[in-house]
């Protein structure tokens, strides 16, 4: 079993649900850490670091700098990012779903203003896993940015701020057959478009924190990184770049 510090609410529940893997402990040093994904969480995960936790679960994380992000990067342990609107088994679907590399990728979604680089970060990170390589801007211009890969695939990207409180995102990868993604408030649906109509992919039933807290015992059970925090340092290195045109 793995000692796992987390504060009380859906997280609690979720070790709940692993009985056999985890007990909750009341200290850092030797455990998984559940970081409240609020302003400040990457000291808050320095910390936890330095007093000596084995791996960090960040929960939906608050929009932070690339280059405070990768000061987490070099703490050396495993990190795993619980991003409700870019899952990791959704995204895992979304790249099975599709067979061929796409020609072009399109995404579009909307979020309160307070919310809105959260959004663009994580939209950003649908076209990067529908594309299946990695992006470079080429132009934006307010809520709108075109970018490419180095293979020629192009993406744009359009993201509002909304009056209401529900954060979605809506992406498509083109090709022979088409992928479909669309997230509203953290529900997930993939589908492949053919000539011979849309095949769904099964729900998702297990919680994002459920599923956030597998994957770091999974990390370290395997003794690997997971590439949450390097996929987010590029996804908000992105966004920065496009919020400062």
């Amino acid at each position: 079993m793995i000692g796992v510090l987390a504060p009380a609410g859906a997280y609690r529940v979720a070790l709940a649900e692993l009985p056999r893997r985890t007990r909750l402990v009341d200290r850092a040093d030797g455990a998984v850490v559940v970081l409240p994904g609020d302003p400040g969480w990457v000291e808050a995960g320095l910390a936890a670091t330095a007093a000596g936790a084995r791996a960090l679960v960040v929960a939906d994380p608050a929009f932070a700098p690339a280059a405070d992000i990768r000061l987490l990067v070099s703490a050396g342990i495993p990190v795993v990012v619980e991003r409700p609107l870019l899952r990791a088994d959704a995204a895992g679907d979304a790249r099975d779903a599709g067979s061929d590399p796409p020609r072009t990728v399109v995404a579009d979604g909307a979020a309160p203003a307070a919310q809105l680089r959260c959004l663009l970060r994580d939209a950003m990170g649908w076209l990067r896993v529908l594309s299946g390589a990695p992006l470079r801007l080429a132009a934006a211009d307010g809520a709108l940015a075109l970018l490419e890969t180095s293979a020629g695939i192009t993406a744009s990207l359009t993201v509002v701020g909304s009056a209401g409180a529900r954060r979605w995102i809506r992406a498509h990868a083109l090709a022979e057959a088409a992928t479909e993604v669309q997230v509203v408030d953290g529900r997930t649906t993939v589908a492949r478009i053919t000539d011979a109509g849309r095949l769904i992919a099964p729900a998702r039933f297990e919680s994002s924190e459920r599923l956030a807290v597998r994957r770091a015992l999974d990390a370290l059970d395997h003794h690997r990184r997971p590439a949450d925090l390097d996929e987010l340092v590029a996804d908000t290195a992105l966004a920065d770049r496009i919020a400062a045109r």
